[in-house]
């Protein structure tokens, strides 16, 4: 399996000028087939056989990293940190989180326009979202972008599991109904036809949108977050809490870094293992207890809230 780049290609120039104009690109062959065959099958026992993996019950498809072999040994040793941190001009990719998105056959499940900006306890825009399809996805299944709204500075309310816990200020407006922008000249949409080892680099500002599934089977989709070199730590009460960090050990305006922030990738050949890299989490539940966590179902209706207030406002 190769771990860098290069050894399926280089990430070009003009791959990186497409990043900085668009807000957006994607990266065609970043890894090879041997990491699919790895990483595909184990993402279907989480997602559609609903195997325990010893996840967290709120969060079941997210930090894999953490209980899954195959998913930690595609973060340390894949060439996808790299891949970013070359695209993003960083000296360095630093590891944030991971999690898996999935869509059954046939599904009309769509999440709403939005961007991740305020969802990241963090300042700066060096924390893109990686989206890395395990399998084929017709372009009508896709991610959409709106190219170039990473240059709108708009602080949008992201409904976190935090911030739906909170009554939204003033100054936090709704992210807006991207239908709305379609017949606008002013605005270009773009989806892509992908294959595996293909990955999205898609900046954390920039507005997306995740259509249903038309296609027979399951579209499954891994999304790797790392940190490159403006990020800071800076949280506020509605933004992610991540796993085994805490708010108070975020000090506004220090570089992230621990154990649960490991460096991947770096221009000068630093890197960390995953030897001090969290297994597990800070506490276990049975069985009953997962199945009567139903936080990912409440998201998804606050979702649909979310989006009848934008088109209504």
């Amino acid at each position: 399996m190769n771990t860098a780049p290069q050894a399926c290609r280089p990430i070009t120039e003009e791959e990186i000028t497409t990043y900085e104009r668009d807000g957006v690109v994607c990266l065609r062959q970043v890894f090879d087939s041997a990491w699919v065959e790895r990483l595909l099958p184990v993402a279907r026992r989480i997602t559609i056989d609903k195997e325990d993996f010893g996840l967290l019950p709120s969060y079941p498809g997210r930090y894999m990293s953490r209980t899954v072999p195959e998913f930690r040994d595609f973060v340390f040793n894949s060439p996808v940190a790299e891949a970013a941190a070359r695209v993003m001009r960083s000296s360095y990719a630093k590891f944030f989180f991971d999690e898996i998105f999935a869509k059954g056959p046939q599904s009309n499940e769509a999440t709403i326009w939005h961007n991740d900006r305020m969802g990241w306890p963090t300042s700066g825009v060096m924390v893109p979202s990686i989206w890395i399809p395990l399998t084929p996805v017709a372009k009508e299944n896709c991610l959409e972008c709106i190219l170039g709204t990473q240059h709108e500075d708009v602080p949008y309310w992201l409904f976190s599991p935090n911030g739906r816990q909170m009554i939204r200020p003033e100054d936090r407006p709704l992210h807006p109904d991207g239908e709305a922008r379609r017949g606008d000249p002013n605005f270009t949409f773009k989806q892509w036809d992908m294959e595996p080892g293909d990955i999205l680099i898609v900046h954390p500002w920039t507005l997306h949108y995740s259509h249903g599934n038309t296609a027979d089977d399951w579209r499954i989709a891994v999304s790797v977050r790392v940190f490159g070199d403006d990020i800071r730590w800076k949280p506020r009460p509605d933004c992610l809490s991540l796993a085994g960090v805490s708010v108070d050990e975020m000090i506004v305006g220090e570089v992230p870094a621990g154990p649960c922030i490991p460096m991947l990738w770096s221009e000068d050949g630093q890197r960390d293992g995953d030897a001090d890299f969290p297994r597990g989490f800070a506490t276990s539940w049975s069985k009953t207890r997962r199945d009567d966590v139903n936080e990912f179902e409440e998201f998804k209706r606050l979702q649909a809230k979310h989006k009848n207030e934008a088109v209504a406002g």
